[in-house]
Parts: structure tokens; sequence; C-alpha cells
């Protein structure tokens, strides 16, 4: 599937998921508040208002004077005592109905107290609430009882309507009767807004409050507690769940009515309830973005995945920060939801990718394994026929089984390179202070760190480079009785040696330009620990005469000091060079020598103990990815190359391996993943018969029909892309040298065959050049990403390849 058509799908998919979310308004709701919900529990509980005070009537409290509705004397009582404490506003919550006759006898002492404040809200009810035009209407209004009210006495409704949340109307009109909402007539000023939607910050009871009785406790002993309620409003409220009507929020499983209303007047004093102003232009804009990223996201390459959590992560704390700092309501599922939809498409046609790749991949061992089977069954035929045929005509049968065996030699090695090797078995296998190893070789070198380690005596280890010096010296040290200090490592070759004597033996101010500060030397920083002076050979003499100054004496003189001071180090060289040969050439000092040579390890090179190979290499591999693992013939590569690096360049050849396996997704490293000079021809290349067999056909027109059969009926785009990669491969390898890379390819010289090589090459390049022109681009990112098509069929071995070429092409 080209790139434009998998951009056409996901924009699709963006538009239809959208329009699946505009029909459904419940889901879409839901899933915004749901959202909204994980964006509070993130911002954790907001104190609400301290001016707001909360008196409920709890069920303890009913259980103490009675059942419901209790006297309304209690309410007279309290009303009495908050305007003691002079409270800035009462409002009394709980409906005040007048059908309950019992009340009536306590209706006047309750008017009579009312009356006195001056402050209290009562409240009352709406029946049917409509909205039209912004304004909400009602058929009717129900007042608290009639001997309760008079013209003075403020009144406000307790109704609240269930719109994607919970909206309270701030005036329903009521046949020209308009009646504020309770929160609304406590706020006691005027509001621009129609209605609001809640915004429910923490729990309720974060709000400073008291059940009835608690506070009758604090009046009955005049509590200082009591000054706090001064200029406060106050909301009495039932808040027994099993009486009062109750919604569940984030932060609270049941919230009572008088709560609710609290959290409304919240709202309103400080203008914190949720606004919607944004939402719909901030679901055009989210759609626009997520669009734009379709089309954006196929340039990113490598950084697609970044990419996508970029973007999410940007609109989650951009929604964050709008909802939780400035009580935005934002159009989160028309990004969320089309979001997943685009992720899960990208993933799928990546799957499908992969499943592209891997077919090549099987198709082409498939044709390896086919040809194995038929060279076996050539070998048994000739090797039949030699029985028969005596005389000269058996030498030429000779000749083709030796080529015979030579080839499925090679094939099987195709074979193992599909084939996971066993681990290596952990018997003998040893971890000395990090120096793995299961050889004799190592064993002896172990013996004497361990007899060498307690002792003061300078240690001089020698070995080629790789081998492991560095570890052989901390090992010393780790062993030794200044294991608690300092370890120091000095690499002589990479310090000049103008500043070598600076950087060991440190500098005073003012010794040289450039010397602003005192330095300490690396001798003083090991005081009473131990100096690892690696390359130790590569000194020269002016230098090692210092050295072994401080060899002898243990003192040590600053760059530009005159002064003396003792050091209490110990020396471990390490060198790759035969210093007895550079004695007798007077390149190194020989007391110097003598000197370090107190005791002498040597490390031999890795190819002089080939049973610890096998170890390291896991050893090593394990380190760069505890999951993979190698192929059997990638196994005996190992074994079998010189390693004139040691175990440095075999750490480097797994590490590249490792990286260029997992670009592949696999966990298994395969020969194609080793450097070519550890490969040699140890076995065939699928790329290899491709070419071979173009050779042999001259390159004709027919020629990749005829390969492809003859590699047993293959597809034959899976040779021609083969082909098609030799050539951009050829032309990197040869620096874009067209006339060499023909030579390459032709394998002979044939004026004619390198002619229709060259009209290959012409085409590929010709063809590349045309497409870049039409691209009317020279970025290479923004060109690779119009690409797709080129890279399609292309095995991914020959991508890189592909890139250069256009790179080429772009210059």
């Amino acid at each position: 599937m080209t790139e434009k058509k998998q951009l056409y799908i996901k924009v699709i998919f963006v538009i239809l998921v959208t329009i699946i979310l505009l029909s459904f308004k419940g889901f879409t709701e839901s899933t915004d508040r749901y959202f909204e919900d994980i964006y509070s529990v993130i911002a954790g509980e907001r104190s609400p208002d301290s001016n707001i005070v909360i008196i409920h009537i709890s069920k303890s409290d009913l259980d103490r004077i009675g059942p419901w509705p209790i006297k309304r004397s209690y309410y007279a009582l309290l009303i009495k005592n908050l305007n003691k404490q002079n409270v800035s506003k009462i409002g009394l919550e709980i409906f005040l109905s007048s059908r309950l006759i019992t009340q009536t006898l306590y209706d006047k002492l309750l008017k009579n107290e009312i009356e006195k404040s001056g402050r209290v809200v009562l409240s009352s009810l709406a029946g049917n609430v409509i909205e039209s035009n912004g304004k909400f209407y009602t058929d009717s209004l129900s007042y608290p009882s009639p001997k309760l009210l008079n013209q003075s006495f403020l009144t406000g409704h307790l109704n609240y309507l269930r719109e994607n949340g919970i909206a309270i109307p701030l005036v329903i009109d009521n046949r020209g009767d308009f009646e504020k909402a309770f929160s609304y007539q406590l706020l006691g000023k005027n509001s621009e807004e129609k209605s609001t939607l809640l915004n429910f910050r923490s729990s309720w009871k974060k709000f400073n409050n008291y059940s009835l009785l608690r506070y009758f406790e604090l009046v009955q002993n005049n509590s200082g507690e009591l000054k706090y309620l001064k200029d406060k409003i106050v909301l009495i409220g039932i808040s027994d769940p099993q009486i009062a009507s109750t919604i569940k929020t984030i932060f609270d499983e049941q919230l009572p009515g008088v709560a609710l209303h609290a959290f409304a007047l919240d709202n309103l004093l400080n203008l914190r309830w949720l606004k919607t102003d944004i939402y719909f232009i901030s679901t055009i804009l989210f759609l626009i973005i997520l669009i734009g990223f379709i089309f954006i996201q196929p340039k990113l390459k490598a950084k697609q995945v970044y990419s996508f959590l970029f973007i999410f992560g940007m609109f989650l704390i951009i929604t964050f920060i709008l909802f939780i700092a400035f009580n935005y309501r934002t159009g989160l599922s028309f990004f969320i939801i089309p979001f997943f939809f685009v992720l899960m498409a990208e993933t799928v046609f990546f799957i499908l990718e992969k499943k592209n790749l891997l077919r090549g991949a099987l198709d082409e061992s498939e044709v390896l394994k086919r040809l194995l089977e038929t060279k076996q069954s050539e070998l048994w035929r000739l090797q039949k026929e030699l029985n028969i045929v005596e005389g000269s005509g058996s030498a030429g049968l000779i000749e083709k089984i030796k080529t015979l065996k030579s080839d499925i030699e090679k094939l099987r090695e195709n074979e193992e390179d599909k084939t996971q090797a066993e681990i290596p078995s952990e018997n003998n296998v040893k971890n000395f202070h990090g120096i793995v190893y299961r050889s004799k070789a190592i064993d002896k070198v172990v013996e004497i760190i361990k007899r060498a380690a307690p002792e003061n005596a300078t240690v001089l280890i020698t070995g080629e480079s790789g081998t492991g010096k560095e570890l052989v010296a901390r090992a010393i040290h780790s062993l030794s009785n200044r294991r608690d200090n300092n370890f120091v490592a000095v690499n002589c070759t990479a310090i000049t040696e103008s500043l070598l004597e600076s950087e060991l033996f440190g500098h005073v101010k003012g010794a040289f330009t450039g010397a602003s500060n005192d330095k300490i030397g690396k001798f003083e920083a090991a005081d009473k620990g131990t100096i690892f002076l690696d390359e130790i050979g590569e000194t020269l003499v002016n230098f090692q005469v210092k050295l072994l100054r401080v060899l002898q004496s243990g003192e040590i003189e600053k760059v530009g000091s005159a002064d003396q001071f003792y050091v209490d180090v110990r020396v471990v060289a390490a060198t790759n060079k035969d210093l007895e040969y550079e004695v007798n050439k007077k390149n190194f000092r020989e007391d110097l020598y003598y000197r370090l040579n107190v005791i002498q390890i040597k490390l031999p090179p890795l190819r002089e103990r080939k049973e610890d190979i096998e170890i390291l290499a896991a050893h090593l591999l394990t380190e760069e990815a505890a999951d993979m693992s190698f192929s059997k013939a990638v196994t005996k590569a190992l074994m079998d190359y010189e390693w004139k690096g040691n175990i440095r360049e075999l750490q480097s050849v797994v590490k590249s391996g490792a990286i260029f396996a997992k670009s592949e997704g696999r966990k298994m490293l395969q020969i194609s993943d080793l450097p070519k000079e550890i490969v040699k021809d140890s076995k065939f290349d699928f790329e290899e018969l491709v070419l071979q067999s173009l050779r042999d056909k001259k390159f004709s027109h027919s020629s990749i029909s005829e390969t492809a059969k003859e590699l047993g009926n293959v597809n034959r785009t899976m040779v021609a892309e083969n082909f098609r990669g030799i050539v951009f491969r050829t032309l990197c390898e040869n620096n874009f040298d067209i006339e060499l890379s023909v030579d390459t390819i032709a394998g002979i010289i044939d004026q004619e065959v390198r002619e229709k090589v060259k009209g290959k090459i012409d085409i590929f390049i010709n063809n590349i050049e045309n497409d870049i022109v039409k691209t009317g681009d020279g970025n290479f990112e923004e060109v690779r990403s119009k690409f797709l098509s080129k890279y399609k069929n292309l095995p991914v071995k020959f991508h890189p390849y592909l890139d250069e070429i256009i790179k080429w092409k772009i210059k």
C-alpha cells in the first residue's frame, strides 16, 4: 500500500469517527467527563472557598434529636446563634413545606428569627425546567410555608439540570415571576451568566463544616472557634444520604444537596465554574492539528513513535492546564478517540509492512533451502556415476564433486544462520572482577593477580591492545589493602607531552599560560590508592626521568613550584610494546623499566585463548540486550576469526551486530550483521546467487525471468529488486563511479555485457533523478518520505544504499 493511500485511509478514519461522535452526543459527553475526572484526580483536591461554611444535619444528629423532619425550632435557634456570630449570609437549603401541620406551631418562632436576621435565604422548588434561547422556564414554583413568608424574605430555587454535568440555571422564569438560584441569591450580586456548570474541585468535606449538634455543643461551651464564623456565608442542610438526595462526583460517592449548592456558591464567588466558551473552537482546532499531524508524521521516519508520544503528550498537557488552571472544557473526545484510531491504523500498516519484509526474507530462505536439496541430489548422482566411470573421465567428475561439496557447505551455513546457537554452558565459566573466562591461560593470570595484589610492589601489565589490561589493574586494586581509596586511570597517549607532567603531578597558579588556578595532579588524587599508567611505553625520555624520581622517593613536585611533597601511591603500568626492545633502542629508560617490572603480568591475545571467545561474546551480547542470541553461523564465524583487536574488537562487533539485528526487528544476530572481514566467503547470499545467474546469462533481456525460474520459480520481482539493491550497493562502495561499478557488476571484460549493465544502471539512476525533480524538494527527509514506493519491495538490507543514492543526486 502506498504512503498516499495510507494517508487517505487515516484521514477518512478521522472524519468517520468525528461524524460518529457528533451522532452519539451522550457517548462524547461521557468520554469528555471521563478524561476530565482523570485530570481532576491527577491535580488532586483543591481547597474550596474558606468563606463558605456548611452546617449539616447528619444521621448521628437525627439518631439523637428525633426523626426527620426535625422541629423547626432547631432552625430558629440555629439562626439566632448564627446572628450572634455576625455571619454574612445564612442559606437554609431545606425546603420548609406547608404540608407538615405539626411544624406550623414553630413557624412563628422561625419567622421572627428570620425577620430579626435579615440575612437568611430560604429555598424554593421549581417544577419542570426547560431551556429556550439561553433562558430557563418553569410551569410552577413552590415556596416555603406561607406562614414563613413576607415580602422581604429572600428565596432561591434548588433545581439543577443534568446536562453534560451538573448545571444550575441562575434565573428561572415562572410566567413573569423570576426566581434566582439558591446559590445566586446567597452571592448577593448580579452575574451575566445564564447558568453555571459546576466544577467539583474536592470532596465536600474540604469545606469548613459542622454537624448540627457539634455546632450547638460549641455554642454551649462558648468556644472561641465560633469567632471564625464572622462574615462567613453559612449553608444549612441535611447530609444523611437516606433522606437527602445525593449525586456522585469524582471525589464523593454521595454528595448531599447542601454541598452541591456550596460548590455552586464557591464557583460563583471565584468565577471557577466550568466554561464551555472554547469547546467548539477547540474541537475544530484539535481536528485540524490531528489531520495536519497525519500528513507530517510520515516525514519523521525513525522518530515516528516519538512524534505520536509528543503530539499526544502536548495535547494532554495543554488540555490539562486549560481545565485545571482556567476551568475550560475542551473537545477532548474529538482528539483522543480519532487519535487512537489513527494510531491503530499506523500499527496495522506497520505490521503489514513487517509481514511483507518477513515474507521476502522467508522466500529467500526457501530458495536457498531448495537449492541445497538440489545440490545434495546432484552430489549423490555424481558420486554414483564416479563409481561406474573409470579413467580420464573420473578427474572431471571429482572436480565437480569437490565444487558441489563446497557449495553444499556454504548452503548449510545459510541453514545454520537461521538456527539459534546453544547458550554456552556456565560450567567452568568464571567471572573474576569483570574478567570473564574459562581458559587455563587466564587462570594463570588470575593466580598472579591474587598473589601480587596484597603487596605494594609496582606491576607491569603487557599484552596487545584490547586484551583487558585495565580490567586486570582494577582487579589488583580491588584485592589490595588500598581498595577503599582512589583508583586513578591515566592513558598516557591521550595527553600531549607538554601537558602530561601537569596532568600527573599538578601545577600551581601562574605556572604557564592558562594556569589560572592550582591543580591537583593524578598522583596526588591517587594518594593512598592506586594509579594506573596505561600505554607507558609511549612516553618520552624527559618525562620518564621525572616518573623514575617519583617511583624512587615517592616525592612529587608540581609544575611551577620548587616545593616537594610525599605521596603514597601504588603504580600499575601497562603497555602493548616490547619494552626490552625499546630499552635496547634507547627509547625507554632501562632504570625505569626495572622499577616498573617488579611483577609482570602478560595477557595472551584472544586468538590464543579461543575457548573464551564464545563465552565472552555471549557475555557482551547480554550486556547489550539480554533477550538476544547468536545464530550457529555467527558463533562459528566468531570462533574462526583472528581478532587482531582482541576483546575490544569483539565488543565492537557484538555491539554493532546487536544494533543491526534490532533495526530489522530480530532477536538473533545473523551473518549479515557482522563485518565483511569476519564473514569472508563462508556462505551463499541470495543476491550472490542472483548476480552470478545474471552474469551467466550475460544480462540478457530475459535474464531476470530465467534466473527466477532457475532459482525454483521464485517471484520475478524478488530477483529484480535484489539486482536493483546490488546496483545501489556497488555504486556506494565505488564512490558513485559508474564505470567502475559497471565493471564490478559485469564481472567480465565484455563490451556488450558492459553496455547492458550500464544501461540498467542508467535506468535506475534516471528514475530516481526524475522523481526528485517531480518532488521539487531539496531536503533528503522530504524526498525520502515521497519515495515510499521505491523502498517497498527493495530488501531492507539495501535501504541504506538507496538513501545514499538519493543524497548523491540531491547534491
